[in-house]
Parts: structure tokens; sequence; C-alpha cells
């Protein structure tokens, strides 16, 4: 076993992860970072009521809402771009060659730290979804997980100005949004691992 797996880790090592699934990858994992940011902002804004704390929230805000926005751009673009090539062809291909048992045990070397191994859980969902429903599929399905992070940043800002205006504090709202946002990098920070699979599989 390995055998796979280890000849990806071997042209991933040489050529890194390709844009724009690293760009992709990244701006994610930027998602969850910017939560976090602005989970820390509205503490503070709770704390000290003043116009420079609630100016702090709304830049962290406007930045989730331009990072998302960045992310749906690059799957748009990508989308459009593998239409007019034809890669999606060679990708579902490829997905029907991808031995998934053999390339989890490659990851599964360096990611099993915990008992739940979410990477490897999401690499197998992904992988099993795009033999599945085809390879197009699974990016109009992620497409569609961008979406639901833009409306979960929406809901989180009308209820900040709800509790701004207000004065109640509104912690239930902050905290599944949060909660909901710090998941991306565990899914699309991994979409990078999962198509680069395909796109070395042959070299």
């Amino acid at each position: 076993m390995g055998t796979q797996g280890d000849r990806i880790f071997e042209i991933t090592a040489e050529q890194g992860f390709p844009d724009p699934w690293l760009s992709f990858g990244d701006s994610l994992c930027d998602e969850a970072a910017l939560s976090t940011e602005l989970t820390r902002a509205i503490s503070t804004a709770r704390k000290e009521r003043t116009d420079e704390t609630h100016a702090e929230v709304s830049r962290v805000f406007e930045a989730k809402k331009a990072n998302l926005l960045r992310c749906a751009g690059i799957l748009d673009q990508v989308l459009s771009d593998y239409d007019a090539s034809g890669m999606w062809n060679v990708l579902n291909e490829r997905a029907t060659r991808l031995d998934v048992q053999d390339v989890l045990e490659t990851w599964g070397r360096t990611q099993g730290l915990h008992p739940f191994p979410v990477v490897l859980r999401s690499l197998e969902f992904n992988w099993g979804y795009m033999k599945e429903h085809g390879v197009r599929a699974f990016y109009e399905m992620t497409r569609g997980y961008v979406s639901r992070l833009q409306d979960n940043t929406a809901r989180w800002h009308e209820a900040w100005k709800g509790e701004a205006g207000t004065g109640i504090v509104d912690r239930i709202t902050s905290i599944e949004c949060d909660l909901a946002s710090i998941e991306a990098p565990m899914h699309c920070d991994v979409c990078k691992k999962t198509i680069t699979a395909l796109l070395y599989l042959d070299e």
C-alpha cells in the first residue's frame, strides 16, 4: 500500500499545490482566521462600547465578506475554464483510477493525531463524491457551500447590527456562525489536497 499516495506526495513535494486550488484553499483558511478575529473584535466591542471598537468589528465583517467573494470568484472561474478545456472529463477518468485507501494511508501517517481524523474523513468524502457524482458536480457542491458561508456571514452581521443597536447581547448567533466558519478549512483547504491527487496521478 501507499504506492499511489507516495508518488503523489513526491510530485507535490517537487511542484507544490497548483493554483487556483492553492489560492482557494488558502482563502478558506482565511475564512476561519477572519472568523476568529471577528469573534475577538466583537468580544472587545461588548466590553468597550466605543466608536473605535465598533469600527473594528465593521472592518473585519467587510474583510470576511470580501474574502468569501474572492473564494466564490475562484470557483466560478474554474468551473468556466474547465468547461472550456474539457478538463472535467480528464479528472473524471482519473477519479475512477484513484485508489482512495492507498492515498489515505499516505496522508494517515501524519493526519491521525486526533481519534476522529477530520482531514482524512474529509478527503475520503471528497474522493467518494467525485467517484459517484463526477468531479464537476463536487465543485458545484463546493460552490454552494461557499454561498452558504456567505449567508452565514450575512446572518451574523445582521445579528451584530441588532445587538449594537439595542445593547442586547446575542451570543448564540455569534457561537453558531463562528463554528460554521471555522469548519471551512477542514473541507475547503482539504480541497487542494483532493484535486492535487487527480492532477498529479499520472505524472
